[in-house]
């Protein structure tokens, strides 16, 4: 009989998987970026050819854990091995190491091969069985230059693996083609005879060329080298784009790890039957608090990407900033982290502005430096207060016209000496004191507000003292109306808690059944009736037959048709049909997309629970 917690536990491992997925997608295409770039160093630094093919193939190798791979030259249908790695690795000779038949070796001219399993003898590949190797797969790549007119790099996979050479194929060509032609012009030298001193000149000139295109690359893998900066022992700014990399992926896997081993630990505890109620409740609290901290790391590391890439886009729009700061208060009341420290912490906010005072700047924009600066200072204060705010920074409030608005999140925490207050709004940025590891983060957090707040024309800067606390204040320029006449200051505002829908329908168009759970889940206590469809033609099928229907939530990824084209469809029959559009896809441009086809809003996965319900509610009770 599966019981109620086992249904638990195994939508949060399949959360769990989801997550894990996203993350290895993220890490496979730095890894592409920053194999390239390890390997152009290789290139740009050589002064000899045959030592640069050496290098290059134990330097990808090493990189992508390949036991054995070599360089080859073909003349006649006969292949020499010219260089390999490792280089002492196996004994005899390395042209028995294997054997290509004829129609192999016509295939390779063609461009890069990809063999693995049984499909290696079909086509003409095999092994010195003397040897005991035996490969999973091979991957050949085929060159041409002027000392090898027809060579070509196999490497030799014994295992399995997600590093496998086949998924950066693209990456091995492209390194390929800047070293045959690094080759070339080396040859061409030696042919010459130039005199050294000529020959060590455009020797420089290359490797200026190829240090300008090295610099490229680390603008794209988003590492910028910093100038040293003297700062005492306590901290350590990455000097180079191999400290900020070694950084990021070191932060990542130690980030990531640790609430996954949370998770992965108290669902087990989950399943003991001897649990009392309360210690049900802490393992459930602690899962839900690791999830989101996954899922915090994930959104820092696309934030950062978008903003360095210039993907960022604002979208103004004018809404009252009292009710806004409300909301916000509102949703850390029920945060799990500081319901942890309620008893010793307590949250104030501090508007002094008029409630209907209006503020003109991305609302989801602002939400995120706040949410930065909030979450840091909960974080980091253990007992005391954390306090929000905002005040118009001129006094004259007879003037009706645009005004500078200052904002402020002040704690009691642990403070920041000055010579440090700087530092923490660079990228990978964290002080390092005890109470610092008890938390995890990738240091990012900052360092986004930072760069947010310059997107919107305002200026972030920081008071602090060690021990006593720090206040972060940042400005968003012209950004608020003050009306003539005053109303009395909100305080604070309660979110609704209940949401009654009863009489009303509702179509979740929904593939994954974990999600479709959890979207049942929230539903149900709303007494809202649930119609359910697996892909975009049946939910088609179902408004047409089910005119009783006043919401649908609409997945944007699903078989057969997609969420975009099954919004178009569904607005030619039902115009004034709200549509919610709920996606994994939380990238820049996704909103845009949703709202030209129709979708009524937008909320990303995983679907915060309060969100969708406030969401829901504004088109089922306008």
């Amino acid at each position: 009989m599966v019981t109620k917690e086992d249904t638990v536990i195994n939508e949060l491992k399949l959360r769990i998987k989801l997550l894990e997925k996203q993350n290895n997608q993220m890490a496979e295409g730095m890894d592409e970026k920053l194999l390239l770039w390890l390997v152009m160093e290789i290139i740009a630094q050589a002064d000899n050819k045959d030592k640069l093919l050496y290098q290059i193939l134990e330097r990808i190798s090493v990189i992508r854990d390949v036991p054995i791979s070599l360089c080859c030259a073909i003349e006649n249908k006969n292949y020499k091995v010219i260089s390999g790695y490792p280089a002492k690795s196996i004994t005899g000779n390395d042209d028995c190491l294997f054997s290509l038949s004829d129609t192999l070796i016509e295939k390779i001219e063609n461009g890069p091969l990809y063999i693995s399993g049984e499909e290696m003898t079909k086509v003409g590949f095999s092994m010195n069985t003397d040897l005991n190797i035996e490969p999973e797969a091979i991957s050949i790549f085929p060159f041409h230059c002027r000392p090898i007119p027809f060579g070509f790099i196999i490497f030799i996979e014994t295992g399995s693996s997600n590093k496998s050479i086949k998924f950066f194929g693209s990456v091995i060509s492209r390194i390929l083609t800047i070293a045959v032609d690094k080759i070339d012009k080396l040859a061409l030298l030696e042919e010459q005879m130039e005199p050294k001193e000529v020959t060590d000149i455009k020797i420089k000139e290359e490797n200026l060329e190829l240090s300008h295109f090295n610099k490229q690359l680390k603008k794209e893998i988003r590492e910028r080298k910093r100038k040293e900066k003297e700062l005492n022992k306590e901290v350590t700014i990455a000097e180079n784009n191999d400290e900020l990399k070694t950084t990021l992926l070191s932060n990542i896997s130690h980030e990531v790890r640790t609430p996954l081993t949370g998770i992965l630990g108290f669902s087990e505890l989950l399943r003991q039957d001897d649990i009392s109620p309360e210690e049900r409740n802490q393992y459930i609290n602690i899962i839900k608090i690791s999830g989101r901290s996954i899922l915090k790391i994930v959104d820092d590391v696309l934030d950062l990407g978008r903003i360095e890439t210039k993907e960022i886009e604002l979208h103004l729009e004018e809404f009252p900033v009292t009710h806004f700061l409300n909301e916000l208060y509102n949703s850390y009341k029920d945060d799990d982290l500081y319901k942890q420290k309620e008893k010793k912490l307590k949250l104030r906010l501090n508007v002094n502005i008029s409630s209907s005072t209006i503020i003109r700047t991305d609302k989801r924009r602002l939400k995120q430096i706040l949410d930065n600066l909030i979450g840091n200072a909960i974080k980091f204060t253990e007992e005391g207060y954390v306090e929000i705010g905002c005040r118009v920074k001129e006094k004259d409030f007879t003037d009706n016209g645009w005004k500078d608005l200052l904002f402020f999140v002040k704690d009691s925490g642990i403070g920041i000496p000055k010579k440090l207050q700087e530092a923490v709004f660079e990228k990978f940025m964290k002080i390092e004191y005890d109470i610092s590891k008890l938390y995890g983060g990738t240091g990012l957090g900052l360092t986004i507000a930072k760069k947010v707040v310059e997107k919107l024309g305002g200026k972030i800067w920081l008071n602090s003292t060690l021990g006593e606390g720090s206040e972060l204040y940042f400005t968003m320029p012209e950004s608020v109306f003050i009306p003539a006449k005053q109303e009395p200051s909100l305080t604070t505002i309660e979110l609704k808690g209940k949401y009654k829908w009863d009489g009303k329908t509702v179509l979740v168009v929904e593939d994954d059944e974990m999600s479709l759970i959890f979207l049942n889940e929230i539903l149900k206590p709303t007494e809202i009736h649930i119609l359910h469809a697996v892909n975009g033609q049946e939910a088609i099928q179902m408004i047409r037959n089910h005119p009783e229907i006043d919401l649908v939530l609409m997945d944007i990824k699903l078989p057969e048709i997609d969420g975009f084209e099954a919004t178009r469809e569904i607005k030619k029959i039902r115009s004034d049909l709200p549509i919610i559009a709920q996606t994994a896809y939380a990238m820049a441009d996704d909103k845009r997309k949703s709202i030209e086809v129709g979708c009524s809003d937008y909320i990303t996965k995983p679907v915060n629970r309060q969100l969708l319900l406030k969401t829901a509610d504004k088109f089922l009770n306008p």
